[in-house]
């Protein structure tokens, strides 16, 4: 258990300053040069979903998943400028491999791998002022959730949340998860406030709005974890994969985001729309 432990951290101290170098440092080098840092991370994550999704199917590769990987790459670069066409991509890609396998569950995995990737771009570009820190508050909110529904899962313990889907998950953990992701969320609030964010409405009020949400998207993300997790029961497996030290695969990594991205991506959406 503690080797494991172990492994779970290093992982973690290696991936995620990568992953947060990539969201920071994406629009521009300098004045003169700009590297795609954060949609190449994408298109890397979505190339690495796509292959680890058949794998977890067939337990080999074939262009079903080059298929699904040239989409969610196509999706994540042309989703700044047209994203309709990429939506429209998605919907044309999950025809096409329900076709190809005739298998409704393996040809959904288009949209269960693209639909987030498609969102985590938009909630990118939705807004130049604050794109960045959009994406890092979504990232923090979800793994404030992880951390905080295992520590309190794993300190409190008590009766089960769904066993028969996830055995280890508590309501206790539940908790500690909404909880944490929305102490995460009003630290985040107060770094906006000190480097001068501009956040539209008074303080008091984007704070309450980002602290709610907050709650709102851990319960989403934890939705994700279980519906990856039922996937994974249904199918007969631990972990998705074993590319992660210490995490398993890439969909055990961000099951969680894959919902709250879609979620974030929608009331975005919604919002400037004007719906609410």
């Amino acid at each position: 258990m503690h080797s494991n432990l172990l492994l779970r951290t290093l992982s973690s101290l290696v991936l995620a300053p990568a992953v947060l170098a990539a969201i920071w440092f994406s629009k521009s080098i300098n004045e003169d040069y700009s590297i795609p840092l954060y949609q190449i991370f994408l298109a890397i994550l979505g190339t690495g979903l796509a292959w680890e999704w058949e794998y977890m199917f067939t337990k080999r590769t074939t262009p079903i998943a080059l298929i699904t990987a040239l989409i969610a790459t196509l999706t994540v670069f042309m989703s700044d400028t047209n994203p309709l066409f990429s939506l429209w991509l998605i919907l044309v890609g999950t025809t096409l491999v329900f076709w190809k396998t005739k298998h409704l569950g393996f040809s959904l995995g288009v949209l269960y791998i693209c639909l987030p990737l498609l969102s985590l771009s938009y909630i990118y570009y939705v807004n130049e002022n604050i794109s960045r820190e959009l994406v890092l508050w979504l990232l923090f909110v979800v793994w404030a959730t992880d951390i905080g529904g295992y520590v309190a899962g794993k300190s409190i313990g008590g009766p089960k949340l769904l066993p028969s889907i996830s055995p280890k998950k508590t309501w206790a953990g539940l908790g500690g998860a909404i909880g944490f992701a929305m102490a995460v969320a009003y630290v985040f609030a107060l770094y906006l406030k000190a480097h001068d964010v501009n956040m539209g409405v008074s303080f008091e009020t984007f704070t309450t709005k980002l602290v709610l949400s907050a709650g709102g998207l851990a319960i989403i993300s934890q939705v994700g974890d279980f519906f990856e997790s039922a996937i994974k029961r249904r199918l007969g497996l631990k972990d998705s994969s074993n590319i992660i030290p210490g995490h398993g695969g890439l969909f055990d990594r961000v099951d969680g985001l894959l919902f709250a991205a879609m979620a974030m991506a929608l009331a975005l959406f919604g919002s400037n729309m004007g719906w609410f």
